[in-house]
């Protein structure tokens, strides 16, 4: 079952290079082959959850071969319960995605293409067990994303690609800073990129010299790491590229960038710069906590004054990455489980307004609550939209963190996790959870009751196909909010094990 792995992993690529093969003009032909590719990724990330140990914290699926003999630099995959989640999350989000966009007509061929590499390349960094791997699959990333941006995008999508593209490539440099730093503490050895043999606090005693001045190595390049982490999540205050990248994009690449990208960053927490530097990130989760917090109550209070309903989501994805934050600060066992499963549920719960978003824009054409001129872009949605108006009171409540939705149980986890550390915290986050439910509802309100905009008249209900595409999602919210374990199962092995080495400092 080892090669499970590998097929999730390279099954993108191949059914990109069949789209590269295919003529142009056979369009329905590159939509289907991008959906089966898509389909049988899925398929095989849920076989791989069924066949997941979960009993223990070790990588399973592994596969090591040699690569860059020379540097020891090797091809290096495997998943733990933590990445498992993310597989999952990011097969089902790209599926989702294809049949979302179905009614692409601009440049077919390279849309799906670059959609099957982006998707190549997250599983690649969730996968990667090896450094140089890891910062490849990083850097690769960004290609398809600037290009799926800057040429599907809005009208200002050349700035929101390059400031997308510009502030990622800003963190990424330091990240490799950090790696070279490791590669030679490490004393240039067979496991000098092994991202797991750094793990485990080896490099809490070692000095190093910068600018004739020694600092500890373990402090300096925990802040190297952070850095390039924080701007994908984004973190309060790198994250201003955030808003832009989202209205500008087309839905799917929304969803994406929503869903699964921005978890990257967070991922990159657990899997690198808390196990490898553990006593940093303890004597530093006070100010983690803080920027954690910020985000929460700054990116609520931004969603608030939004006119654009795209950007008031975006904006509280910041608020609720800002939750994220928060738990992984907690470093207690309910915190981080808490992060790690708001991880997962933010991913479906903000597809879900980003599917809904787009499906009303192509109707529309606008995404005004209330237009620049004052007058009202949306109203009395609700009489006209019956199935769109239950799915998206589904996915807003969902975000909102309503008790039997997904979003509930992982906050709930979060505060349990952080009160007794930072109870002041926990009390200043929880205006974050208002606010939150002040802008969705007061939102919903704007959009789906009051009079009817004339405008809406011709507008059509969700037909089967958007539908069909939204059903998977509406699932997860609705049994993950009431039955969460067999997310928490996977996970909690690992979570542990975390756990219990950051307690030992």
């Amino acid at each position: 079952m080892n090669g499970i792995l590998n097929w999730i992993l390279w099954l993108p690529i191949i059914g990109m290079v069949g789209i590269i093969l295919t003529p142009k003009a056979k369009e329905n032909v590159i939509r289907m082959m991008t959906l089966v590719t898509t389909s049988i990724t899925l398929i095989l990330s849920i076989l791989l959850y069924l066949k997941f140990d979960t009993s223990t914290a070790d990588m399973q699926f592994v596969t090591k071969l040699p690569w860059i003999s020379q540097f020891h630099i090797n091809y290096f995959i495997g998943i733990d319960g933590i990445t498992m989640l993310m597989t999952f999350l990011n097969a089902l989000l790209f599926f989702i995605c294809t049949l979302s966009s179905w009614t692409v007509t601009k440049n077919i061929k390279a849309y799906f293409a670059l959609l099957l590499m982006l998707q190549s390349t997250v599983f690649g960094v969730f996968f990667s067990l090896d450094f140089f791997l890891f910062y490849v699959y990083w850097e690769v990333m960004l290609l398809p994303m600037f290009f799926l941006i800057g040429i599907w995008g809005g009208e200002n999508r050349e700035y929101a690609a390059i400031k997308f593209f510009l502030y990622t490539f800003f963190g990424s440099i330091f990240m490799l800073v950090g790696i070279i730093a490791l590669y030679y503490a490490s004393g240039k050895g067979v496991d000098s990129f092994n991202i797991l043999a750094h793990q485990g606090g080896k490099f809490t005693e070692l000095q190093v010299n910068v600018f004739g001045k020694d600092f500890s190595f373990e402090h300096l390049f925990f802040w190297f790491m952070f850095l390039g982490f924080a701007i994908k999540v984004p973190v309060f205050p790198f994250h201003t590229w955030l808003p832009h990248a989202h209205v500008q994009a087309p839905t799917a690449v929304s969803v994406i960038l929503a869903g699964v990208l921005l978890k990257m960053g967070t991922y990159g927490f657990l899997r690198i710069a808390f196990p490898i530097f553990p006593q940093a990130a303890v004597e530093y989760s006070t100010i983690i906590a803080v920027l954690g917090l910020i985000s929460v109550i700054y990116g609520a209070f931004c969603a608030m004054a939004q006119d654009d309903v795209k950007k008031l989501i975006a904006y509280s994805s910041v608020s609720h990455m800002g939750f994220v934050m928060l738990g992984l600060s907690a470093m207690t066992t309910q915190g981080m489980n808490g992060a790690v499963l708001q991880m997962f549920n933010h991913g479906t719960s903000t597809a879900m307004m980003f599917l809904l978003i787009g499906i009303l824009y192509e109707r529309s054409h606008h995404r005004w609550i209330v237009k620049p001129d004052g007058s009202k872009g949306y109203g009395g949605l609700s009489t006209k939209l019956p199935k769109y108006t239950t799915v998206f009171i589904i996915g807003m409540f969902a975000s909102l963190g309503l008790p039997g939705l997904s979003g509930f149980i992982s906050e709930a986890l979060i505060f349990l996790g952080i009160y007794e550390k930072f109870t002041t915290i926990t009390v200043i986050a929880v205006v974050g959870l208002l606010i939150g439910a002040a802008y969705l509802l007061w939102m919903f309100k704007r959009m789906f009751f009051g009079e009817v905009n004339p405008e809406t008249e011709d507008y059509e209900d969700m037909n089967a196909r958007e539908v069909f595409y939204m059903i998977p999602l509406c699932i997860c919210v609705i049994v993950f909010g009431i039955f969460p374990s067999p997310l928490l199962n996977v996970m909690k092995a690992s979570v542990g094990q975390l756990v219990d080495l950051l307690s030992k400092y």
